[in-house]
């Protein structure tokens, strides 16, 4: 039975089994992380109608790169609220960081998803002009960044392009590719129908790799995947060799000691090293 596609969206419900590296790992992150944010942010700015077409502002350095998260939640749920280490990382790297939320699934599809982060990242753009900005998405929210950096009609709406980001960062996606074969397990059944509430009859036109285009200048990507999950590897390669074949540029780079739900939630603890090297992607 393929293995693709099986645990795309379980986060915390398949986790795989610990090694004794990863446990450690794991308590280590478990103790930088309660849970949460407990750092408010500076500012919450709105580019949309609706209550989730937000973003907030953490402490902001004034000048330098911008890093704005993406949060996942299977295009359905999860709040910009969820950026656990990420301000404490923006500080030590000199960052400052914005965490946009998005309209959800089942009342909008993906593609209203992504326009939403296109207009926060235009939003941001003209609040805080002439700085660069970089994208950083996990899981559903890797899916968004990877699409508004490479479908230049979403960035086209706010009057920007795919090469106005510095860069684009994705944690552990799996839906790059979303007319990939589904299994017929039960988790199958379940994950096929999280994509197609998501996607709907639009799969091929939401899918970040089969819109990669040779005429296009995209920014440079930064894709990690868990070592161990072959549906993400599968589609990171997929995804990073496309962009390569049309002139871009992109990295793949695997996670061995992590999980789903633990790239995430420690990407922002000191030493980590998926954020250690997203800082040296961002410096440069």
């Amino acid at each position: 039975m393929p293995v693709s596609r099986r645990i795309a969206l379980l986060g915390p419900i398949v986790v795989g089994l610990a090694t004794p590296a990863l446990a450690q790992r794991r308590r280590a992150r478990q103790a930088n992380d309660s849970g949460g944010n407990s750092v408010a942010p500076a500012h919450t700015w709105s580019f949309g109608p609706d209550q989730l077409q937000a973003y907030d502002v953490y402490a902001d350095r004034g000048t330098g790169p911008i890093l704005v998260f993406v949060h996942g939640g299977g295009w359905s749920r999860g709040e910009r609220s969820m950026v656990n280490e990420l301000p404490a990382y923006a500080g030590r790297h000199g960052l400052t960081l914005a965490s946009t939320s998005y309209r959800l699934a089942p009342a909008v599809t993906a593609r209203e998803s992504a326009q939403d982060v296109a207009a926060a990242v235009g939003d941001l753009k003209r609040r805080l002009p002439g700085r660069p900005v970089y994208l950083l998405g996990h899981s559903a929210g890797a899916h968004l960044a990877a699409l508004i950096g490479i479908d230049p009609d979403y960035l086209a709406a706010v009057g920007l392009k795919p090469s106005d980001l510095a860069g684009v960062i994705l944690l552990d996606g799996a839906g790059y590719d979303a007319t990939a074969p589904r299994g017929d397990s039960r988790i199958d059944q379940w994950l096929g129908q999280t994509y197609d509430q998501a996607f709907g009859d639009q799969a091929a036109a939401l899918s970040p790799t089969l819109r990669v285009r040779p005429d296009v200048a995209y920014p440079p990507f930064l894709i990690f995947h868990v070592a161990r999950r072959q549906d993400s590897a599968v589609q990171s390669r997929g995804l990073a060799e496309a962009l390569t074949r049309a002139g871009g540029r992109a990295d793949v780079v695997a996670a061995p000691d992590d999980s789903h739900m633990t790239i995430n939630r420690g990407f922002g603890v000191a030493g980590d090293p998926e954020g250690e090297r997203a800082a040296r992607f961002i410096s440069g």
